[in-house]
């Protein structure tokens, strides 16, 4: 029970963190002339997360038994979600911000996949679920991922090639 409670505990921390270096990181490029696209969906991202989080932190209480090599893979995961944001660096944020005059980022993890950060996202709520042994979670929980990934990625390829044409121009 107490290695559950301190993973989601863990979990929520790293997700506050990230929140307020992605409102920094907004705060900044919106200040250098980038703009927001498609903001409307970000809303059920939020809830989403927050709907994950507080059912996990609730049912870390309750679980005593947790697979311990899902749990290694977590924190595998772990270590290229921090790629992904330190591959972008100042330009990772939560929401879809385009600065008009900066090419796409082609490198770390980057260079490879076109969207790592949602791959790895997807694998983290999936991981959570088989860490806990809740398999009724994992359908639920991934199949609303997954939904929500399609249409962030969606939005986001929509945004960049608003990019692209300004940079052709």
């Amino acid at each position: 029970m107490l290695i559950g409670n301190f993973l989601i505990i863990y979990l929520i921390f790293a997700r506050l963190i990230e929140l307020r270096l992605s409102h920094n990181n907004t705060k900044k490029l919106l200040g250098l002339g980038a703009k927001e696209f498609f903001p409307f969906h970000y809303k059920f991202i939020v809830l989403f997360h927050t709907f994950f989080l507080i059912y996990f932190f609730v049912n870390s209480f309750f679980v005593d038994d947790i697979d311990f090599y899902f749990l290694l893979a977590f924190f595998f995961i772990q270590i290229l979600r921090y790629k992904t944001l330190s591959d972008l660096g100042e330009y990772w944020t939560t929401r879809i911000i385009v600065l008009e005059n900066v090419p796409l980022t082609n490198n770390g993890i980057y260079k490879y996949l076109k969207h790592p950060n949602y791959i790895i996202v997807f694998i983290e709520v999936f991981l959570i679920c088989l860490i806990f042994h809740d398999y009724l979670a994992l359908v639920f929980f991934s199949s609303i991922n997954l939904f929500l990934l399609i249409i962030r990625i969606y939005y986001e390829e929509k945004a960049n090639k608003h990019r692209i044409k300004h940079l052709k121009s």
